[in-house]
């Protein structure tokens, strides 16, 4: 007889299954990105711009194999038929040369002018099948000829972070390159179930951190705050107790990454059914307290908060169907509070991604309107075992 945890699992990849099939045609021009955005990072002791490449891409594995994490829509973008390297390459040479920016005649794009580089690809850069290596190579080594570009953050799920994929990258380029991962939660039930993560087993994260580092890499830790089936406490605590696990393995950073909504997501889907809210801002400063007191660097932490919070977009296509005005990756809904504050602690959340001063969010007081409401939600509990919310939620018993 099936475990409740064998019975949810099914039901999280069945009804995944059923989300995605809802996913409209993707027709997209592979020679051009699909985001390129600009906003403000901390680098090397002083705020800086960064450009933020959304690659046009193939896609991510596990979504193609497993339906994907649950918070995810990002396979909105990716193309029906694959990327080829020479089309990895098109799109990079049309950011450096600026013709895939929507820039006024008047304006000149240089992308040295940007220290810090993000680039992305709706999936891990460093699996072969999703960017070839050849189209992965060449990109990193164009980048070692601008003398502007002082650091590049890459992502990757960690089964992809192998002596190959890295040598690929380091022999044409030895620049400050970081490796962003996904390990959203250290236990087991919420990292699979909840976040449907497919990582059995914490050593692959772990052993993919000392790779890395061995070849002079960066390691960057994502933390998913508030995946479905938690309620608001829980999901503050899990996010505490991984982003502790992932500095105490060794990471070098780490990016609180509250959930947003996304179309053809199970979190979005969930929220349909009126299963599920977004985190509150406050709890995302609550899990920044609480990490900063049990890792406590003197002030040097490097705790980012990720997420869309209306930074400038350069270019970007239109949505996936013709008269669509939102770009596909965009979430609906993402993390807030109230109309009274919810613009102020964004823009606190975007302080301290530029200063790195966590004070900037300490310091934010609380708000009349929606503090008590947010006090009120983190006493909500829930009895249930996860699998058995799963099977309830999802399976109607």
């Amino acid at each position: 007889m099936a475990s409740d945890f064998d019975k949810a699992l099914y039901l999280v990849k069945e009804r995944l299954k059923q989300i995605r099939k809802q996913v409209p045609p993707r027709r997209f021009d592979k020679k051009k990105p699909a985001e390129v955005e600009i906003n403000k990072f901390w680098y090397d002791g002083k705020t800086v711009d960064r450009i933020m490449l959304v690659l046009r891409s193939t896609g991510c594995s596990h979504y193609k194999n497993k339906e994907g994490c649950s918070m995810c829509g990002h396979y909105d973008g990716t193309t029906e038929t694959p990327v080829t390297s020479a089309e990895y390459i098109a799109q990079w040479k049309s950011v450096v040369n600026g013709k895939s920016l929507n820039l006024n005649k008047t304006e000149r794009f240089d992308i040295n002018n940007f220290p810090v580089l993000c680039l992305y690809n709706l999936g891990s850069f460093l699996n072969p099948e999703e960017v070839p290596r050849d189209a992965a190579r060449k990109m990193f080594e164009s980048i070692a000829k601008f003398e502007g570009i002082k650091k590049v953050i890459i992502e990757s799920r960690a089964e992809y972070v192998t002596k190959e994929n890295l040598e690929n990258i380091r022999l044409v380029n030895n620049g400050n390159i970081e490796v962003g991962m996904g390990l959203e939660s250290i236990n087991y039930e919420i990292r699979e179930l909840c976040h449907h993560k497919n990582l059995p087993d914490l050593n692959i994260f772990s052993n993919a951190i000392d790779l890395i580092h061995q070849y002079d890499f960066r390691a960057l830790a994502y933390v998913n705050q508030k995946p479905p089936f938690l309620t608001e406490s829980e999901a503050i605590n899990d996010a505490i107790a991984t982003a502790v696990f992932a500095y105490r393995a060794g990471v070098d950073a780490v990016s609180i990454e509250p959930t947003s909504l996304q179309a053809h997501s199970l979190t979005d889907h969930l929220h349909q059914m009126g299963q599920y809210q977004v985190p509150w801002l406050w709890s995302v400063i609550k899990a920044i307290k609480g990490i900063n007191e049990k890792i406590n660097q003197n002030g040097s932490l490097d705790l980012r908060i990720g997420g869309y919070f209306n930074e400038e977009i350069l270019s970007g296509s239109q949505g996936v169907a013709s008269g669509t005005e939102r770009n596909e990756l965009f979430p609906h809904t993402t993390s807030g509070n109230c109309n009274h504050c919810t613009d102020r602690v964004i823009e606190a959340i975007k302080e301290s991604n530029r200063t790195y001063n966590l004070n900037v969010l300490f310091n934010e007081k609380d708000c009349d309107y929606c503090t008590p409401i947010w006090k009120e939600a983190l006493k909500v509990k829930d009895s249930r075992s996860i699998p058995r919310r799963i099977i309830e939620i999802l399976g109607g018993k």
